[in-house]
């Protein structure tokens, strides 16, 4: 299940980041060639920006990408090490969920404003937040289960 979301969110950030770049290209064109503004370009290429990041979060904590201390893994036996690994996982399901508890309301309160230029709801620059703690529970319960071999 991992291997499929991991190929589905490269897939997905690679796609944002085609939109993004084309977005930006429109926006700058018409600015400076045609002396005009595509102002919903600007705005909706910072959106898609928001989204490539968060979901390139998930996409990192999958691929083992973020900065970590490893001298545990230098200093600890295996059994120490195995133990740390299973206590960090806990304290970071804690505080992904305790953001997520409080990344919903922030959604659902900014979700009835508009944005100016392109007319959506803003609660969609705020939704990648639960929609990549999601994806990084997911990806933290398929590593738990091939640890314990169950996968």
């Amino acid at each position: 299940m991992g291997a499929i979301l991991e190929k589905l969110l490269e897939k997905l950030i690679g796609i944002l980041t085609g939109v993004m770049v084309l977005l930006l290209i429109a926006q700058v064109t018409t600015r400076y060639i045609f002396q005009g503004s595509m102002y919903w370009a600007g705005e909706m290429a910072t959106w898609v920006f928001v989204w490539i990041t968060f979901l390139g979060t998930a996409l990192l904590y999958r691929q083992k990408g973020h900065t970590i201390v490893d001298l545990v893994d230098y200093v600890f036996p295996e059994q120490v090490r195995k133990g740390l690994e299973v206590f960090v996982n806990i304290v970071v399901a804690v505080f992904l969920g305790v953001l997520f508890y409080y990344a919903l309301p922030v959604v659902k309160s900014y979700s009835n404003q508009y944005a100016t230029s392109i007319h959506l709801s803003r609660g969609l620059m705020f939704l990648p937040l639960p929609v990549s703690i999601v994806f990084i529970f997911l990806f933290m319960l398929d590593s738990i289960l091939q640890k314990i071999g169950v996968k």
